[in-house]
C-alpha cells in the first residue's frame, strides 16, 4: 500500500483499488523523484497524468505544492483518487479530472492553465505513438523552467519522448520503473545525446 513519505501529510496510507488496473509507483521510485525534484515543488503547480491512486500529485501537495490537477479515466482510479485526496486533506488544492488524458491535456491548454511539474505515468501497454502525439501539448502545458517526467516500464525497450526533439537529461531506472526527465526548452543535439546521463539503481 502507497504512502506519503513526507510533508504535511507524511506517513498517510492510500487507498488503492483491487485488481491489475492501477500500479502505483513504488516507495522507492517515488522518493527518488522527489529528491530530484528537491525544492522546486514548494509553491509550484502538478498536473498528474494517468493518477491512479493519486499519490504522485498528493506527495507533491504534501511537499509544498500549490495546486495539483489530477488525470484519470477509469472509475475505480476515480473513486480512489477522490478517496485519499479526502484522507489528506487537500480537497482545497487537488483538482480531479475525468476523461482521456489527450482530450482533458487540449481543454486545459484551451484554459491557458500551466505547470512547473508534469508526471505522467501511462499505463505499461501503452504505445509510443500515443505518448508522441501527446507530448507536444505537454510541452505547451510546461512552464518554460518547468519539468516533464515519464514513468515507464524497465522490461523491453521503455516508452520516452526522445524522438520527439525534446532531449531527455536523465534516465534512471529503479526495478521495474524507469524514470525520465525532460525540460521543455532543451531540444536534442547530436553532440550531447550521447552524454544522456544513465542510472541503474537496481
Amino acid at each position: 500500500m502507497p504512502r506519503i513519505i513526507t510533508g504535511s501529510a507524511r506517513g498517510i496510507h492510500l487507498f488503492v483499488p483491487k485488481g491489475e488496473t492501477i500500479r502505483p509507483t513504488s516507495d522507492r521510485a517515488k522518493e527518488a523523484l522527489f529528491s530530484k525534484i528537491g525544492s522546486r515543488i514548494v509553491g509550484g503547480t502538478v498536473l498528474d497524468l494517468f493518477a491512479g491512486t493519486g499519490q504522485i500529485a498528493l506527495e507533491a501537495l504534501s511537499r509544498g505544492a500549490k495546486k495539483a490537477v489530477l488525470v484519470e479515466r477509469h472509475r475505480e482510479a476515480l473513486a480512489a483518487i477522490r478517496h485519499n485526496i479526502e484522507k489528506t486533506r487537500f480537497s482545497e488544492r487537488a483538482v480531479v479530472m475525468s476523461g482521456d488524458v489527450h482530450r482533458v491535456a487540449s481543454r486545459l491548454l484551451r484554459e491557458q492553465e500551466r505547470f512547473d511539474f508534469i508526471y505522467c505515468d501511462p499505463p505499461w501497454s501503452f504505445e509510443g505513438e500515443q505518448m508522441l502525439s501527446l507530448f507536444p501539448t505537454l510541452l505547451k502545458l510546461c512552464k518554460p523552467n518547468g519539468l516533464i517526467v515519464l514513468e515507464s516500464s524497465s522490461k523491453g525497450e521503455p516508452l520516452s519522448f526522445d524522438s520527439a526533439g525534446v532531449l531527455c537529461f536523465e534516465r534512471c531506472t529503479y526495478g521495474l520503473t524507469v524514470l525520465s526527465f525532460y525540460h521543455p526548452e532543451k531540444e536534442s543535439d547530436p553532440e550531447t545525446e550521447s552524454d544522456e546521463k544513465t542510472k541503474d539503481e537496481r
